[in-house]
């Protein structure tokens, strides 16, 4: 009786744990290994399937007819959203390797008159009806 009490606290705990695992474990094999279990499990996953896509239907054609985009529409709209950034990533990749290249000295400045209209606040022309 001495032996028993001169044990560890947590270590009657981790015993306690270990055989909760070990008929929790012995029951779920049992239940589980059936066949069926198997039939039941895949029984509930054809309905969830089902239901899942029953409320996609529904609720795709409830947007359509509110005129809201889809998540069909919006994953296409992002799809396309990325491939217009990678084309202009090359863009700039481009621009940058023709400006390094050359100097930027050698860039022809604008062409035609010198720009010498102001706007109508700078020239008063508000002031005078």
């Amino acid at each position: 009786m001495s032996e028993k009490r001169s044990k560890d606290p947590g270590e009657v705990f981790r015993e306690l744990v270990t055989e909760w695992e070990r008929g929790f474990d012995q029951l779920a094999n049992s239940l589980m290994g059936t066949e069926n279990f198997s039939r039941s499990m895949n029984q509930m996953q054809d309905v969830q399937m089902a239901v899942r896509g029953a409320f996609r239907e529904f609720m795709t054609d409830n947007l359509t007819n509110a005129n809201m985009p889809t998540r069909d529409d919006v994953v296409q709209i992002a799809q396309s959203l990325k491939s217009l950034e990678k084309r202009m990533e090359r863009i700039e990749t481009l621009l940058q390797g023709m400006t390094s290249n050359s100097d930027p000295e050698a860039i022809p400045p604008r062409g035609g008159p010198p720009r010498t209209k102001r706007p109508p606040s700078e020239t008063g022309a508000e002031a005078n009806p």
